[in-house]
């Protein structure tokens, strides 16, 4: 006698229960909300281009605007863009574009970074939920025009996530989403 089993139920989607209050920038005002509440308003996003001229030869002005200029903010970044600084790291076309203080190079390099580097400029890394992801897809495809790439748009609806207007970046882009783009 063998027993039937049951058909398991079609799983809904997490996006489908996630109840989702629109913003301007389509991620949930309850997780923003909270976010501000937590993290406070004295925040200065950080993207892969700034973090990347700090480790880049003759390109001091990422560097001593942050150890100099950002007195009483604190800085912010996302798994998404330390991600994407350690792949440009580890996989730069030239070997020796990118530089630690020790002379690091390659996975060193990158070693350094998610050691060192975060932990010396006490740098909060974000992991972001679903649907500010699914938010950053929509920026992503309506700035088209402007060439952001997908990490670029989750970086901008960050910033505006957060009520804030400024971001530390080499992407000009940046300017064309309204942000100030320091330094």
């Amino acid at each position: 006698m063998s027993a039937k089993r049951a058909k398991p139920k079609p799983r809904a989607s997490k996006q489908a229960n996630s109840p989702v209050a629109a913003t301007p920038y389509g991620a949930t005002a309850e997780y923003w909300k909270s976010e501000v509440q937590r993290l406070g308003r004295n925040l200065l996003f950080i993207d892969t281009g700034a973090i990347i001229g700090c480790l880049e030869p003759g390109q001091e002005r990422f560097e001593e605007f942050l150890s100099n200029e950002i007195v009483g903010l604190r800085l912010i970044t996302s798994t998404h863009v330390v991600a994407e600084t350690v792949r440009r790291i580890v996989k730069a076309p030239a070997p020796n574009r990118f530089t630690g203080p020790n002379g690091e190079r390659g996975v060193a390099l990158a070693l350094h970074f998610l050691k060192q580097w975060l932990n010396t400029h006490e740098v909060l890394v974000l992991a972001v939920p679903d649907p500010v992801f699914e938010s950053a897809k929509s920026s992503f495809e309506a700035n088209r025009h402007i060439e952001c790439d997908l990490t670029d748009a989750l970086s901008f609806v960050i910033v505006k996530g957060l009520e804030s207007d400024r971001i530390v970046a080499s992407d000009h882009h940046f300017r064309r989403l309204g942000l100030l783009v320091l330094p």
